[in-house]
């Protein structure tokens, strides 16, 4: 599997949800993740996918990286964890490991790790956050910002929208998952918005060729992001019509019956986010479906720890961040950090009934992510 390549919607449906679910969870570990963390960067796992090795062997192999009792309990706690396992005196990997945590991998979740890995060093600042933090500013994120001061804002975020690609690449299955049981050919024109790099989008174009498929995205107005993103989309053969649009400002293509948006609601306050959600209405043809893939709490317990263990390591880390290195620039969007409640599914569910959806539904679909999707009339 290559950096650019991408599961099928088939192959991401084949994976039980649990499994999927776990995956996501070791990276929300506080204990599990740091042991992840290790066999990568000791390259012990692609080591172990060409076989089986003794604990002696690998000992030798990464003397000049780890001592032989670090790398013991490195082994010993991957094996707890469930990451390797251990028979006949040999260490191997086990199907799981195998599924998500190779370059090759079937579901490779290999960007959320690397998302994941800022927080080894960031969440002893919890508690100072638990005490500190203050509520997020998100008026950028919403029709009470005009367009250029909008445009300034994501054009200074080039470097962080890049640095995120791999992220949101491989997470693009985890977004998909969201869509195994849709009939896709039941539609004609799909559009994604807040696309980023596009992997979803074209998951969704692969499984279903006779979809036009759209995706909107205001990075794409960086030429260098574009252009990458394109590269990407040309290398796998996957026709994605890639549109510079911020979405607050300007009308998406016409006849869309399919629109998603993941990752969006998420980063909304409560008082931008129903301009949001009738500019969604606005662009979807009667008839049509909005699904949304995202950071929801549904008043399911599991599902809903999950997204609390999520929202503990970004707090944590904007705080460290904040502490190592504050921002004195006012046009630095560090700024603008801080707590936004986490959207309750029935919350949504009625904001998209206020501008004029009906048949508001949701559900759990790999924690923390949850669908909510809707119909326009």
């Amino acid at each position: 599997m290559t950096s650019s390549s991408l599961p099928t919607l088939a192959e991401i449906a084949r994976i039980p949800g649990e499994q999927l679910a776990a995956a996501v969870g070791v990276c929300l570990d506080a204990a599990a993740f740091p042991v992840l963390a290790r066999l990568l960067d000791l390259d012990l796992l692609e080591r172990l996918a060409r076989g089986p090795a003794s604990l002696a062997w690998l000992a030798d192999e990464v003397a000049d990286l780890a001592t032989p009792v670090s790398l013991q309990m490195t082994a010993e706690l991957a094996c707890a964890f469930g990451l390797l396992a251990l028979r006949d005196q040999r260490l191997e990997l086990t199907t799981f490991t195998r599924t998500f945590y190779l370059k090759n991998s079937q579901v490779r979740l290999l960007g959320l790790v690397d998302r994941h890995r800022r927080y080894l060093a960031a969440i002893g600042a919890l508690p100072a956050a638990l005490r500190e933090t203050r509520r997020a500013d998100r008026r950028l994120w919403s029709d009470q910002a005009d367009a250029r001061e909008q445009a300034a804002y994501f054009k200074a975020r080039g470097a962080f929208n890049e640095a995120s690609r791999s992220y949101f690449w491989d997470t693009a299955a985890l977004l998909a998952r969201a869509h195994a049981d849709r009939d896709l050919h039941a539609h004609r024109i799909v559009c994604d918005v807040g696309a980023g790099p596009a992997a979803f989008a074209a998951i969704l174009k692969q499984a279903a060729p006779q979809l036009r498929v759209h995706a909107a995205e205001v990075n794409y107005a960086d030429p260098d992001y574009l252009a990458a993103t394109a590269a990407a989309l040309q290398t796998l053969n996957i026709p994605v019509e890639l549109h510079a649009i911020n979405v607050l400002h300007r009308s998406l293509p016409p006849d869309i019956d399919l629109l998603t948006a993941n990752r969006l609601f998420s980063g909304l306050s409560r008082e931008g986010a129903e301009g949001w959600a009738r500019r969604l209405f606005a662009a979807l043809a009667p008839g049509g479906t909005l699904a949304l893939v995202d950071f929801f709490a549904t008043g399911e317990p599991a599902h809903d720890r999950s997204l609390a263990a999520l929202l503990s390591l970004w707090m944590a880390w904007n705080h460290h961040e904040l502490a190592r290195d504050p921002p004195t620039d006012p046009r630095d969007d560090r700024h603008a950090w801080g707590w936004n409640s986490p959207w309750r599914c029935d919350e949504l569910a009625a904001l998209l009934a206020r501008v004029g959806f009906r048949d508001v539904r949701s559900r759990s679909v790999v924690p923390p992510f949850a669908l909510v999707e809707a119909t326009r009339p």
